[in-house]
């Protein structure tokens, strides 16, 4: 008897292992939605866009708008680049925007692209019954082709923080989308906020032009309307 093949493993035996490992690949894989091989890229350059003036809420409190600014990355080889227009709606506590509507837009230059990731377009927050139980993400991967690769890896978490709200009953829908800017629409419960509201929103686009933006947010209260703006482009 030859004492080789005695010391080899059966040919079932290497079947079941090789069926196992497969089986364990297939399951890693689908246990996650986001794609795979993606290349960070860093923002390498920003400016930041002025704070819109106070605006008084009827019926009490002030809103502004704040920590807007515009991030780019390097361009790629088509002279395509990815950049960030993020911002911050701030809310005075007591405010008098019981069950009113808010609704904020980036509209941004012509011949820009909303960039997307596996769930979308690459906007935050997304469409939310409740917008308390929404995660932030630190990191977000967009199609884009950069280093040999079709994913680019984002950061985030300077945008939009930790949390979009700790106040119960705030909604967030998208509204169908237009070229050129993306919308939110916020729904308030009743009452006032027994805290300041700080509700962040940011969006990413891609251009061969130049990295610029206008933000507006505008509150709908008793058929009253309060509207807050800023705008700017990339330096350099």
């Amino acid at each position: 008897m030859n004492a080789g093949r005695e010391d080899r493993p059966p040919r079932g035996a290497l079947a079941v292992v090789a069926v196992g490992l497969l089986a364990t690949v297939f399951a890693a894989l689908l246990s996650t939605d986001k794609p795979l091989g993606a290349v960070e890229l860093e923002w390498e350059s920003k400016t930041p866009l002025p704070d819109s003036r106070p605006k008084a809420i009827p019926g009490g409190g002030e809103m502004r708008l704040t920590d807007a600014g515009i991030r780019a990355t390097e361009a790629n080889a088509s002279e395509y680049r990815l950049f960030r227009v993020a911002a911050i709606l701030r809310i005075d506590a007591g405010s008098a925007i019981g069950q009113g509507k808010l609704i904020c837009k980036i509209r941004v230059p012509q011949r820009t692209i909303i960039a997307k990731t596996y769930r979308g377009r690459a906007s935050y927050p997304r469409s939310s019954e409740e917008l308390s139980d929404q995660g932030t993400p630190e990191t977000i991967q967009v199609e884009f082709n950069s280093r040999s690769t079709d994913l680019a890896t984002l950061e985030m978490s300077d945008a939009v923080g930790k949390s979009y709200t700790e106040e119960k009953g705030i909604v967030v829908e998208w509204p169908p989308y237009k070229v050129g800017q993306q919308v939110w629409r916020w729904g308030f419960p009743r009452g006032r906020p027994a805290e300041p509201l700080a509700l962040p929103f940011a969006t990413v686009w891609r251009t061969t032009g130049t990295a610029a933006a206008e933000i507006t947010c505008g509150l709908i209260t008793g058929g009253v309307f309060t509207g807050v703006s800023t705008s700017g482009k990339l330096a350099g």
